[in-house]
């Protein structure tokens, strides 16, 4: 089967690829010209293919003998908050034109965000599938209008509101943290996630799933940073906000058949203290 993966070249994106790769899966990874690509030119199995979510020319080409799609590409904060338009133009016109561009029978794996859930501190958790969504931002805002395109297209979907990624790399902390500090928060390891991507690629039915990491990943915000920094052997001076986020716990017992959650938080953080060893940071 070819699978078409927009947004190929970024961080899950590399991981869906690579790990569909490695599954027999025939993959063309879509991104922007101007991305790093060469860490997927060594792949075999995997095709890169430059092009642009507005421009439906590109897609098309891209998109020409796929049998499915993995729908990862997007405009993320903080850029998307800089402009709606622009966000709008690539996040939900984006989307119009890649389901333009396939046939009807293709099926889009999507990767919403629980974002699209808004603000839910004041609620009772783990936030359900069937939680109402509600826009906070222009990120929020245009994925519930991309899943309601994908929806309304009538191809077979799968639409995963997916917790924030993390990764085990030395990141920078931001100069405002994106959670407070007793506020519940639930992330997923990368390889993780694109694990749950596969899976969904065998379920060519209509549905929402959420996507988190599971139980040892609930925690709140100070937990998570302080774990996460602990562990690589790095002190940090986090600036929290004063207000919640989109951020909570989030219920994934109907995700859980799909056999994604396979890392748990403490094998998590065993991956950060190897990443700070090797950076000589411990």
């Amino acid at each position: 089967m070819t699978v078409l993966v927009t947004g190929g070249a970024g961080r899950l994106g590399y991981e869906v690829a690579k790990l569909l790769a490695a599954n027999g899966y025939k993959v063309k990874a879509f991104d922007l010209p101007n991305v790093e690509w060469s860490h997927l030119e060594t792949i075999q199995g995997v095709e890169p293919f430059k092009g642009d979510l507005t421009d439906p020319t590109s897609l098309k080409k891209a998109s020409r003998d796929a049998e499915a799609v993995v729908h990862l590409a997007a405009l993320l904060p903080p850029r998307s908050e800089m402009n709606r338009s622009l966000t709008l133009k690539v996040n939900v016109d984006g989307t119009r034109n890649l389901i333009d561009a396939i046939n009807s029978e293709t099926h889009v794996v999507f990767a919403s965000s629980i974002s699209t859930y808004g603000i839910t501190s004041e609620e009772e958790p783990p936030i359900k599938e069937q939680h109402p969504q509600k826009a906070h931002n222009n990120y929020s805002e245009s994925k519930i209008m991309a899943e309601k395109a994908i929806k309304q297209s009538g191809n077979p979907y799968t639409s995963l509101r997916v917790a924030p990624v993390s990764v085990a790399d030395l990141l920078e902390l931001p100069d405002t943290v994106a959670y407070k500090t007793d506020q519940r928060v639930e992330f997923i390891y990368v390889e993780d996630a694109a694990q749950a991507i596969l899976a969904c690629l065998k379920e060519a039915k209509p549905t929402v799933y959420n996507i988190g990491g599971g139980e040892s990943w609930q925690m709140n915000g100070e937990e998570y940073l302080n774990r996460f920094y602990g562990a690589l052997g790095v002190e940090v001076e986090p600036n929290y906000p004063e207000e919640y986020t989109a951020v909570d716990w989030y219920d994934t017992s109907r995700s859980r058949h799909l056999g994604y959650q396979r890392t748990s938080f403490n094998q998590f953080e065993q991956k950060l203290v190897i990443v700070g060893e090797e950076l000589g940071l411990r």
